[in-house]
């Protein structure tokens, strides 16, 4: 079986090992554990300050990937691939490790004074935290993660399985300690370091890897879309609640931030439980756009006609030196027809600068876009300068696409200047 195929009726974790191995052996997702596990060598650096921020990045750099790897397996995406990357957070490394600054807290302020109500709450806390990674990796909000609320719903709807899955868990931790132990006389130096680290980043993998897939086999309990979900709504006309209503739109429309400012609007005023999911999914929507390549983003906005925050976009890479290059050529021509028609001149000019190399193929965009630069030129009374690019838009494209509308203007332009 490929680790890209599961059977329709999914097993619980403890009959999928084999799978997990096969995805584990996948060469991208080894080669990255196999990499963060070589660049403990740096640690050797005789320098504290060194020390701590080579650790902390390797710290981050870890839990990116095995959040990668819950994000992907629960969304029912059984090959790895980092192509979702920039959906996870860079420093939810630190978001997660706060279960256990709880848990060190714990001890130190309840267990040292009161045993019995102390080993309770660390029993307590080291149980939820499959369910607290879970949440984590669904909203990347430190509070929703935490919220008790969440945390019972997702270890009550998973049942048995979480009791089993918080054993291999523990487990998993338990395994790590004993290598550590038993090999600290036989692996020594840089590489024993290396290969414990190793292990270490693949047990850490490993059991991401088992939440996910936990988690995306309870995915209809949980209320966790995947790639297997099918969207399908009847509701009675007389029962829509008309703020839902407006905070899907803005999310079908990717507007996540106006849909924020709305549930958090409406939760300080109402304490609004029932808009948490949709604050969740708001708030990893931003994330998402907020990391998205420039190019993407400019499309989006332009496709949502926000042209105006298109074209400021595109003119503060400029500034940088960067010029952005949507895939598709159309991107820019509707920004260059929104400008021109907004006599905003230098902006047309800037946006169709290089544009018939950018896309030397998209032959009837080139000369529309440049026959509004010849016009620009020509209503600023530069006719030389029109008349050479219509010129040349001519003699280039008349073989390749339509003219007759420039050929028309020319002809008009050299009219005009015989009288």
């Amino acid at each position: 079986m490929s680790p890209n195929i599961l059977p329709d009726d999914t097993p619980p974790f403890w009959k999928q090992f084999g799978f997990f191995f096969r995805y584990l052996k996948q060469e991208k997702l080894y080669y990255q554990i196999t990499l963060l596990a070589a660049a403990n060598i740096l640690l050797l650096i005789p320098s504290l300050i060194i020390y701590i921020i080579i650790g902390s990045l390797l710290f981050l750099a870890s839990y990116k990937l095995a959040f990668e790897v819950l994000h992907t397996v629960s969304s029912g995406q059984f090959v790895y691939s980092d192509h979702s990357s920039f959906e996870i957070d860079d420093k939810i490394g630190f978001k997660a490790i706060s279960m256990g600054v709880v848990q060190l807290l714990i001890f130190l302020f309840i267990y040292r004074y009161d045993p019995a109500t102390g080993l309770a709450l660390l029993i307590l806390t080291m149980v939820v935290t499959p369910a607290f990674l879970m949440m984590l990796c669904k909203s990347q909000d430190l509070l929703a993660s935490f919220n008790p609320v969440n945390l019972a719903t997702v270890m009550t709807r998973i049942g048995l399985e979480y009791i089993v899955l918080f054993v291999f868990f523990i487990g998993c931790s338990a395994l790590n300690i004993a290598f550590r132990y038993y090999t600290a006389d036989i692996l020594t130096g840089v590489f024993g370091d290396i290969i414990s680290a190793w292990f270490l980043y693949f047990l850490l993998v490993f059991s991401f890897l088992v939440i996910g897939y936990v988690m995306y086999r309870h995915a209809d309990d949980l209320g966790h879309d995947t790639v297997d979900t099918e969207f399908i709504e009847t509701v009675n006309p007389a029962e829509i609640d008309p703020i839902k209503a407006r905070v899907k739109e803005l999310l079908s429309t990717n507007k996540p931030q106006e849909a924020i400012a709305i549930i958090k609007e409406i939760k300080s005023e109402d304490k609004r439980t029932d808009l948490d999911s949709y604050l969740s999914q708001a708030q990893s929507m931003q994330l998402h756009l907020s990391r998205a390549r420039p190019a993407d983003k400019l499309t989006q906005l332009v496709e949502d006609k926000q042209y105006r925050q298109a074209l400021e976009l595109y003119e503060e890479y400029l500034a940088d030196g960067h010029a952005i290059k949507p895939e598709k050529a159309e991107t820019l021509t509707r920004l260059i027809q929104f400008a021109f028609e907004n006599n905003q001149f230098k902006r047309v000019l800037t946006l169709t600068r290089n544009f018939d190399k950018r896309y030397p193929l998209e032959y009837e965009q080139i000369v529309s876009n440049f026959f509004l630069v010849a016009k620009i030129y020509y209503q600023n009374k530069k006719t030389d300068q029109a008349i050479s690019i219509l010129q040349s838009l001519i003699k280039q494209y008349c073989n390749k696409t339509k003219v007759n509308a420039v050929s028309s203007y020319l002809k008009g332009i050299q009219k005009l200047l015989n009288h």
